[in-house]
């Protein structure tokens, strides 16, 4: 199965706050997505905390479940798919043993409207963010905008320009942990100057755009190489 030309070069998946609380409060049916070892991994965490990261699961393996059966006709069960948390708290994919497929590029986010995940064509690097849109705080948006670009702005506008910045720093493997200023979206062309550049040049300097949607109560940015 190929996708049309025009359709852009990742899976996205959107999983609603509401729907992570129905799967969590049906044990049976919570099984049927997340492998035992999942499920002892998610009772580690916090009421709240275990909400997100289901939801951010689901997402995930919705558009890995739909990756790999567009790419390699490969049917999987969800629990097949087993996200994880390496030690830095970036998701990682487990496959099953003796799995003919490769694991793709893939990023996840959540946030209280529910949780995302994109997972990139092959070849392709991805990094998703989602976040409510509210008005943030002055000191915040000091910590993300760089010299030149307007801090006076609507809530929407300061959700675009988090979660841009924020999904291309994902996109390379980093985090908020980096310079988020380092990183400017210019009309969906984004470029990159200190520590992340050093690993965009690692990369041969891929072109990364960055497309938003507006879910419910909240932004949603996925950045995206190639052309």
């Amino acid at each position: 199965m190929t996708k049309p030309k025009d359709s852009p070069p990742y899976r996205l998946a959107f999983c609603p706050h509401a729907r992570a609380e129905r799967v969590a409060g049906a044990p049976a049916e919570l099984q049927t997505h997340l492998s035992p070892a999942e499920l002892v991994e998610l009772e580690t965490a916090g009421p709240r905390r275990r909400l997100d990261r289901l939801a951010g699961r689901l997402a995930a393996k919705r558009a890995l479940a739909a990756h790999f059966s567009a790419e390699d006709g490969w049917q999987a069960d969800p629990r097949e798919l087993e996200i994880f948390n390496d030690e830095s708290g970036r998701p990682t994919l487990r496959l099953p043993a003796g799995a003919a497929v490769s694991a793709p590029s893939f990023s996840l986010s959540h946030c209280a409207e529910g949780g995302a995940a994109a997972v990139g064509a092959p070849g392709r690097l991805v990094g998703v963010d989602l976040e409510t849109v509210v008005a943030r705080p002055a000191e915040v948006l000091a910590f993300v905008c760089a010299p030149g670009e307007d801090r006076d702005r609507d809530p929407e506008a300061q959700a675009r320009l988090w979660t841009g910045k924020e999904a291309a720093l994902k996109l390379l493997g980093l985090g908020l942990e980096a310079d988020a200023r380092a990183v400017i979206d210019k009309d969906g062309e984004v470029a990159f100057t200190g520590s992340p550049a050093e690993v965009w040049n690692a990369l041969d300097r891929p072109r990364v755009r960055v497309a938003y949607k507006r879910v419910a109560g909240a932004m949603l940015a996925v950045a995206f190489t190639g052309d």
